[in-house]
């Protein structure tokens, strides 16, 4: 088990790894957010918002792009939250490693806010190596860093959007998606995760020609329930 001297330690530690390639990419994917919001006329107060509140870049697209099509407020809120899904179980799995008996629970509640992604990858695997008082500093170095990329991105991207090719704003929003798909490769080593991966990779573009809307939830789902019988099945 690995450790550092103290909890400030820990953040900065967290922080420095976050300051790479995690932030890099989540702060391209918010230039192509900035450049949307702008070109669609969105407020930069109500885009900055939507980062500090929201904070899922698929959920703040569907925000502006539904606000933009001029959909009920109500309706926006669903389909945001809808979006949002698939922290529950990211959720569910990380906050057990960071729990003390004595931690304040609202520190828990902003640890499940600051969790995305991008950070619940890697500091899934890193926080367990480390002793339990010093996990939740190292998560919050590396969520805070990522937060700030956002902002900063954000309000950057909004002034820049006019010096960039229409391509490339739309371009930079995917890279994200490639970025998780990276991180995986560390599961790679993991049969069942790998399977998971592939079945859901080849049912995503079938699924889309049948059922765009829900191509993604279903293949996700789908895919990973196939891969588990599977893999159990042969294991049997």
């Amino acid at each position: 088990m690995t450790s550092y001297p103290s909890r400030r330690a820990a953040f900065w530690s967290g922080a420095r790894v976050s300051a790479g390639a995690p932030s890099a990419v989540l702060a391209a994917g918010y230039l192509g957010f900035a450049a949307l919001a702008k070109a669609g006329q969105f407020p930069l107060w109500a885009a900055l918002i939507s980062v500090t509140t929201v904070w899922s870049l698929p959920g703040q697209l569907i925000m502006v792009e539904m606000s933009l099509a001029g959909a009920a407020p109500l309706i926006i809120v669903v389909a945001v939250s809808l979006t949002a899904m698939r922290f529950l179980p990211m959720t569910v799995s990380f906050l057990p490693l960071v729990r003390e008996p004595h931690r304040p629970a609202w520190q828990l509640y902003f640890a499940a806010h600051a969790l995305v992604m991008t950070n619940w990858a890697p500091c899934v695997r890193r926080v367990p190596e480390l002793p339990v008082e010093l996990r939740m500093p190292y998560f919050l170095g590396f969520a805070i860093t990522n937060w700030v990329a956002c902002i900063a991105a954000t309000l950057v991207g909004y002034f820049l959007v006019d010096s960039f090719p229409p391509l490339v704003n739309r371009g930079l929003v995917l890279i994200s998606s490639l970025y998780f798909v990276l991180v995986l490769s560390g599961e790679y080593s993991n049969r069942l995760a790998l399977a998971s991966i592939l079945c859901g990779a080849v049912a995503g573009p079938l699924l889309y020609t049948v059922t765009p809307q829900w191509s993604i939830l279903i293949a996700g789902l789908g895919g990973g329930t196939v891969a588990y019988f599977l893999f159990r099945r042969h294991h049997a």
